[in-house]
């Protein structure tokens, strides 16, 4: 038995390393919260994946924090309450908790945070619960680890060589997939110049919902590049747009910011709207309905992979090993956070040569340092044992 001690939420201001442009914004700096479940046992931490901006599908981290601090203390006070003073199961978590966005957030931080305790606890490692590792079945994560994509965003000058230098650092790493981020007016033309310099690269383009139905035809230009696929290109609520996409189109139709629950992946490849999925642990409610809609994709014969939201090396290194079970077929998201991050406040394995070896230790496989916290500015909010 974990007996429940208490619980801590952090929140600390990061920096990106250079402005990110999509075509809904340009992403200027990372704010982080991070929850820090404690108990009789030790400790767990999860990691919130709001940003500092809000989006129609996702909130702003400030729109997160009241339920961090103020929902999330009091429900799992007296879940463990109610179970004698036990931390409640990690797979009992998102049942706290509704599926409005705030909740799915913040409860996917208080389940990873949970998970991580009672893994470290039975010294399990997240590869060895997801079953994955060198002893796993050979259509699991080898042992020389999981294969990373990169991102790239649109460049603050509009250059297509500012981008094609952005993309050949990547390649140059190792890295075999890069998802480039598209907006109407900054598409086509970009987007072949890449092809062109890079004839063999896995290729994505991401539309972040900037376009509409009757933009068929100027998307339809795409289809002679190859690419992996059209990442949501309408707003999130148009699956029907999105099927209609996927009849015009040669190219693949992915979808993000659409997938915000299990129930949703569900009935967007049910109604032909997804072809490729963009899986956020963060936004789903958490690991473990990633993991669910990891399995409705399998079984649909639909590709996915896992999304990023510039995580800290915590959250980072737990997509990562997401990224090793079975359905997960396409390049995560993967990138070091040190490449994006002025400072990362937790450790995270790295991806040499393009791919992310699996850490093997006990837990998600991550800790945030205390120190470097401290050093960064991080505030904290107490509930339980020195609160």
């Amino acid at each position: 038995m974990l007996r429940y001690e208490g619980l801590e939420v952090y929140r600390v201001d990061l920096t990106l390393r250079a402005p990110v442009g999509t075509s809904a914004g340009t992403h200027l700096e990372r704010p982080v919260a991070l929850v820090r479940v404690l108990s009789d046992a030790g400790d767990g931490w999860g990691e919130c994946g709001a940003l500092a901006g809000g989006t129609a599908v996702d909130p702003s981290l400030d729109g997160v924090w009241p339920t961090l601090v103020d929902v999330v203390p009091a429900r799992l006070g007296r879940a463990a309450a109610s179970r004698g003073g036990e931390v409640p199961p990690a797979g009992v978590v998102a049942h706290l908790f509704d599926t409005t966005a705030p909740n799915r957030l913040a409860a996917a931080a208080v389940e990873m945070a949970v998970l991580d305790l009672e893994l470290r606890a039975a010294g399990r490692s997240l590869a060895d619960y997801l079953g994955i590792g060198a002893a796993a079945p050979p259509d699991r994560a080898p042992p020389d680890g999981v294969p990373a994509g990169a991102m790239v965003g649109i460049p603050a000058d509009r250059s297509v060589d500012t981008l094609l230098a952005a993309v050949e650092g990547w390649v140059t790493r190792g890295f075999g997939r890069v998802r480039v981020k598209v907006a109407p007016g900054w598409d086509v033309v970009p987007m072949t110049a890449i092809r062109q310099a890079f004839p063999d690269l896995r290729l994505q383009a991401d539309g972040n919902g900037a376009y509409r139905v009757g933009d068929a035809d100027r998307l339809a230009a795409l289809d002679a590049l190859d690419l992996g696929c059209l990442e949501q290109p309408l707003p999130h609520a148009d699956l029907p747009g999105h099927a209609a996409l996927a009849d015009r189109l040669d190219t693949p139709i992915g979808l993000d910011e659409s997938l915000t629950t299990v129930r949703a992946v569900t009935d967007a490849v049910k109604y032909g709207a997804c072809e490729v999925a963009c899986l956020k642990p963060a936004r789903l409610g958490g690991l473990l309905a990633a993991r669910r809609a990891v399995d409705r994709c399998r079984e649909a014969g639909v590709s996915a992979f896992v999304g990023g939201l510039f995580e800290t090396g915590l959250a980072r290194t737990a997509n990562a090993v997401l990224s090793g079970v079975p359905g997960m077929d396409l390049p995560g998201d993967l990138s070091d956070p040190a490449d994006y991050l002025v400072a990362n406040p937790a450790p995270y394995p790295g991806a040499a040569g393009g791919r992310v070896v699996l850490p093997g230790v006990p837990g998600v496989g991550s800790t945030p340092d205390l120190l470097t916290l401290s050093q960064l500015g991080a505030t904290v909010e107490r509930f339980g044992r020195d609160g």
